[in-house]
């Protein structure tokens, strides 16, 4: 069937591994857009920093959080699954006791704890192929972008009847203590689905919520068959939205067992990948 929908991680995907959108991945999606192809977001980012990335791009609908939010491309929320408070706390407990940094995901920003350590975790993220003062520059803009607010305690926090609904929490960290902490919260915080985007996070989330949910409920909403669905990720938190979409597409830089799930495999996001499959199924 003809391409009405293309859904697109971030990291790892459509932004190359300078954290940049190619000027030839950018012309792609406008070519798609004036075909009438529909151009979503779907990454497991926070609300806000979905949003610049799909400014950048022309707009469009976003799924973010992995799935716990759907936004429309009036910028209205559609959906949106939170996590619940026991097992919110319990996992925030988990992964503090630890030693790992969280970060809990809001329709008003990122929440935090330890400030210090978060700047440090991201400017040792963004830092690869930069100098120092570009990269403290990219941070402050992470921290601009995702309205990033410190608290004193994430428990004491998560306690509070005013604070936000949590979308999700990311969790940063050693893998082998990750691995532990995933084991420990899915054990003792029923109620709760836990994915990862990278050797060096966990991210959870309500029970049923992912990526692939998401992109369910969003088709849904635009009545798209998902046979007419194109979908590109390279994590484990894209396996359920690349197993949904009609043609699910693999990036090269992804691990074997995400290509060996996927439809096929586009060249790596510093190759142009995506515009290069864009080009061929949607274009040509």
């Amino acid at each position: 069937m003809k391409c009405q929908l293309i859904a697109l991680d971030l990291d790892g995907t459509l932004l190359s591994s300078r954290h940049e959108i190619t000027p030839r991945t950018r012309e792609a999606l406008r070519a798609a857009r004036e075909r009438g192809i529909v151009t979503a977001i779907a990454t497991g980012r926070s609300p806000h920093s979905a949003g610049h990335f799909s400014r950048q791009i022309g707009g469009g609908p976003i799924i973010c959080c992995n799935g716990a939010a759907v936004i429309d491309a009036d910028g209205s929320y559609a959906a949106t699954k939170p996590i619940p408070a026991a097992p919110l706390r319990r996992s925030l407990e988990i992964c503090g006791e630890a030693g790992l940094l969280l970060e809990c995901y809001t329709q008003q920003g990122i929440f935090m704890d330890r400030p210090l350590a978060h700047m440090a975790a991201y400017l040792r993220w963004v830092r690869p192929g930069m100098g120092l003062l570009r990269a403290a520059g990219s941070v402050a803009g992470i921290w601009r972008t995702n309205r990033f607010t410190p608290v004193r305690s994430l428990v004491t926090w998560s306690e509070r009847r005013d604070r936000p609904p949590v979308l999700k929490i990311m969790v940063v960290g050693e893998a082998e203590a990750l691995a532990a902490a995933a084991e420990r919260t899915q054990r003792e915080a029923p109620g709760l689905a836990v994915t990862s985007s990278g050797r060096e996070n966990i991210e959870i989330m309500a029970a049923g919520v992912s990526k692939g949910y998401g992109l369910q409920m969003l088709a849904a909403r635009l009545k798209i068959p998902r046979e007419s669905i194109l979908a590109f990720g390279d994590s484990a938190n894209d396996v359920e939205m690349l197993a949904y979409a009609g043609t699910g597409v693999a990036m090269g830089n992804a691990a074997p067992e995400i290509k060996a799930g996927a439809a096929r495999v586009a060249p790596t996001c510093d190759e142009d990948g995506v515009a290069s499959v864009i080009e061929e199924m949607c274009l040509t």
